[in-house]
């Protein structure tokens, strides 16, 4: 009977006061998702990682570092022809950029009891110096090539700037862009240079390499 009672009490309340029993209905989801979300916030904190996964990932990290390690000092061995022709002359050596590396490396080596970059940075003017008239040169072409479209007599998208056009032409044909031999002495002198102490060094250490 108090069940009865009870229940009818119930309908006749929510019957009167609905926005009451809403609001009930919201307050209780709410309450729920916090509850959810705080049991596995708590779950998620308590959890460690296994010993297990723990090592495994260890053990990843060591074998990626000895493999990383192994292609560092892996060097590539020079053949025996190339020995002998970076040996024949020093523009056979500056021409091959393996050449060139070994030779850097040599020097490297000769500065381990001395000052670093004592000898290494004449080879690396050298090749700053080659790297620059490889860019000028490049420039120097793209000039060339827009000249012959746009300002070459009869070209395809001639614009027409009276007679510098072929002041520009002639100056390219003859002298090219200004600048691309500036570097010219000074590299010929440490060329020179390399060729007279470092270079008969390098030699001499090939043929104790070759055994000759």
């Amino acid at each position: 009977n108090n069940n009865i009672l009870i229940t009818v009490n119930t309908v006749v309340f929510h019957q009167h006061f609905p926005r009451f029993f809403t609001f009930i209905n919201l307050l209780s989801c709410v309450i729920c998702c916090w509850s959810i979300a705080s049991v596995m916030s708590s779950t998620k904190k308590d959890e460690k990682p296994k010993p297990e996964d723990a090592k495994k990932d260890k053990d990843k990290e060591k074998e990626k570092e000895k493999v990383d390690k192994a292609k560092a000092e892996k060097k590539k061995v020079p053949t025996k022809v190339q020995l002998e022709k970076w040996s024949s002359s020093i523009n056979s050596l500056l021409a091959d950029p393996e050449g060139v590396a070994v030779f850097r490396e040599f020097l490297v080596e000769l500065e381990a009891d001395g000052e670093e970059g004592e000898h290494t940075k004449y080879i690396d003017f050298y090749m700053e110096c080659e790297e620059y008239k490889a860019r000028f040169k490049a420039l120097e072409d793209k000039a060339k090539e827009i000249f012959d479209e746009y300002l070459a007599v009869g070209a395809d998208k001639e614009v027409g700037t009276s007679g510098k056009s072929v002041e520009i032409g002639d100056k390219l044909e003859e002298e090219g862009l200004e600048g691309v031999t500036i570097f010219d002495e000074p590299q010929r002198k440490v060329k020179q240079k390399l060729a007279d102490g470092l270079y008969i060094n390098f030699c001499l250490n090939i043929k104790n390499r070759l055994k000759l």
